[in-house]
């Protein structure tokens, strides 16, 4: 074969280069991997054997059964994942990255990534503690999801995982970045690697454990992908492979991930750092390398650097590891998977003439155009709210949301130290390219949220929910800043008497302006403004201008949130002269974000499942 020949593929030429010949299969990866996309959008295309008597110079459709999957160009909209990848030769200090691309992608991480992974790439971000799984720690290189025979990312692993996330953890997508600041990613991320690889490794010449000559092989060694990782051919499933493949799981993978696919919660096992890693749930259906039958492959061969999930290698033949991989994949959620991968997509808010919809139940609401909006939670678990469902109208004067969600279990009460409500926020952004989370200090970078709160629905109508709530029977005391009396201290059984017959004064947490403890407040939505992380704050009651109102019904939350397109005079201006509140006009193309808390499994502050940035539009 000759390595400069080439082929069409979605009008681009793609040259094959043969990388290595095993167990008479051709691992071939392909030359101007920028330039090539698939004919189905995924950037995945199959390779067959040599073996077969088939030429390898020619690609074959994806329906055909793959020997090695392949992807010579990496698209944010396509697959997540292969199992296998395409590497140059390594040069002598791997990862070396023009300084323009390197720039780019450290001015790209620092606003999109640093949050989360660390200003250093060391995993240690300001939201950090919020997350598990944590955020990845680049300098180790412990990368989980590598098709690689030295579980050394290859550039196309790299951008994958960036562009598709990792469904099972808080790592969002970004596929909806230029294609040229995914790669402007990548190579900072390897930068990151490379560096702290080779100044462990200059620190391990000073000490004399290793020669100065000895450091660029060194350096390759443990930083330079590996050679791409063979996956035989897979085989058709039937009942006879189910049994085998349940006799295996049963006998080397129940201990950990459970006889039925759900794991056992007594071998929760540590990874590299020391923090808990619970095992995965089959039955749940979400895999952070995807779930088709190539990528489950490479974790189970290889196994996942840096947790517990350990290698196969060796251990299993081909047809026993595609044995156990379809039965795992015959106890998953039909459509979990694709349900996890969040993905960015736009709903749009009609004019209508007339009143806008009297509350979330209002049939009016039929005439929209809703959008699904999928969920992650920081801090993962499966017993979690999966996605929600928005929309929006407007009439020129008034803006609407109407925001649905599954729940089973209504929380409307946060009295009691365990109990915690069930909230839904919309982050709206004052910039048309907001960072990842919470906005930032810079012009225009600032974030509004509208926070719907369900124990103040139920203040709201059905009075505040008090100590009284909570605990009925309590015993009661008289104090003398209330605005009642008893006879004499004859009596025993206190009449127990709302708040509000209290001084504000002594109640301080009321007095001193506390939404939190204002039994008078006539609103359950709080808005909230923030400009980075650490800086979230309430406005005062008085600048509570967003109505809302809630039905929960045969387990579905509705949420209406509705407030004036234009603010109040004596809100246009903010801090600095700056208006801190979203001001709507029609034609705007705004990025919008969602959260939700679901108070039955605890969650509250940042403890919660949400978004990535989507797109409102107001026709």
């Amino acid at each position: 074969m000759n390595p400069s020949n080439s082929r069409s593929l979605s009008a681009a030429r793609v040259g094959w280069r043969v990388v290595a010949v095993v167990s008479g299969a051709l691992v071939v990866s392909a030359c101007a991997v920028s330039d090539v996309s698939s004919s189905d959008g995924s950037g995945v295309f199959a390779v067959q054997a040599a073996a077969t008597g088939e030429s390898p110079e020619e690609p074959v459709s994806a329906g055909v059964a793959p020997v090695i999957a392949t992807n010579p160009a990496p698209s944010g909209q396509g697959e997540t994942g292969t199992a296998a990848a395409s590497n140059a030769p390594p040069s002598a200090r791997p990862g070396e990255v023009p300084q323009p691309i390197v720039s780019r992608g450290q001015e790209l991480f620092t606003k999109y990534c640093a949050l989360c992974h660390g200003d250093e790439g060391d995993g240690g971000g300001k939201f950090a503690y919020l997350m598990n799984p944590r955020p990845r720690n680049f300098q180790q290189g412990n990368f989980k999801l590598s098709t690689t025979e030295n579980q050394i990312p290859a550039d196309d692993d790299l951008f994958r995982t960036i562009s598709n996330g990792m469904p099972g953890s808080a790592m969002p997508p970004w596929g909806h970045l230029p294609k040229a600041d995914i790669e402007a990613l990548v190579g900072y991320v390897r930068q990151i690697h490379v560096d702290a690889t080779e100044a462990a490794l200059r620190t391990a010449v000073a000490k004399g454990t290793i020669k100065e000559n000895e450091l660029p092989d060194a350096l390759a060694l443990r930083a330079a992908p590996g050679a791409a990782l063979v996956v035989p051919p897979e085989p058709p499933f039937d009942e006879l492979r189910w049994f085998r493949g349940r006799r295996l799981y049963l006998e080397n993978c129940a201990h950990c991930h459970g006889a039925d696919g759900e794991p056992v919660a007594a071998n929760v096992k540590y990874d590299a750092e020391g923090y808990p890693v619970p095992p995965r749930s089959f039955v749940q259906g979400i895999f952070k390398g995807g779930a088709q039958g190539h990528q489950l492959y490479a974790r189970i061969w290889k196994g996942m650097k840096g947790t517990p999930m350990p290698a196969s290698e060796g251990v299993y033949t081909g047809d026993q590891m595609w044995d156990i991989i379809h039965y795992v994949q015959s106890l998953t959620r039909q459509g979990a998977q694709e349900r996890a991968q969040l993905k960015q997509g736009t709903f749009v808010a009609p004019r209508v003439r007339g009143p806008l919809p009297s509350g979330p139940m209002d049939m009016a609401w039929e005439q929209a155009r809703p959008l699904y909006v999928g969920l992650t939670p920081l801090w993962w678990q499966d017993e979690r709210i999966e996605g929600l469902v928005v929309s929006a109208v407007h009439n020129g004067e008034e803006l609407a949301i109407r925001l649905s969600w599954i729940d089973p279990t209504p929380d409307d009460r946060a009295v009691k130290q365990a109990e915690f409500r069930d909230a839904v926020a919309i982050q709206f952004s004052l910039s048309s390219d907001p960072p990842f989370y919470m906005g930032d200090p810079g012009q225009h970078g600032g974030v509004n949220i509208w926070m719907w709160k369900a124990d103040r629905q139920t203040n709201v109508l059905a009075g505040y929910q008090d100590v009284d709530a909570a605990f009925p029977d309590r015993a009661i005391d008289q104090y003398p800043e209330q605005d009642y009396r008893l006879v004499d201290m004859s009596v025993t059984d206190w009449p127990h008497q709302p708040i509000t017959r209290h001084d504000p004064e002594f109640i301080t947490a009321w007095g001193a302006g506390n939404l939190v403890a204002d039994p008078n407040l006539k609103t359950p939505v709080e808005c909230l403004v923030a400009r980075g992380p650490g800086t979230l704050a309430g406005k005062p009651s008085a600048a509570q201008v967003v109505q809302g109102q809630a039905v929960y019904e045969r387990g579905l939350w509705y949420v209406q949130l509705r407030r004036s397109m234009a603010l109040p005079h004596d809100h246009e201006h903010g801090q600095g002269g700056e208006s801190d509140e979203r001001v709507f006009r029609p034609g705007d193309y705004l990025p919008v974000s969602f959260a939700i808390w679901n108070g039955s499994t605890g969650d509250r502050d940042g403890k919660k499942n949400i978004s990535i940035w989507q797109k409102l539009v107001i026709e």
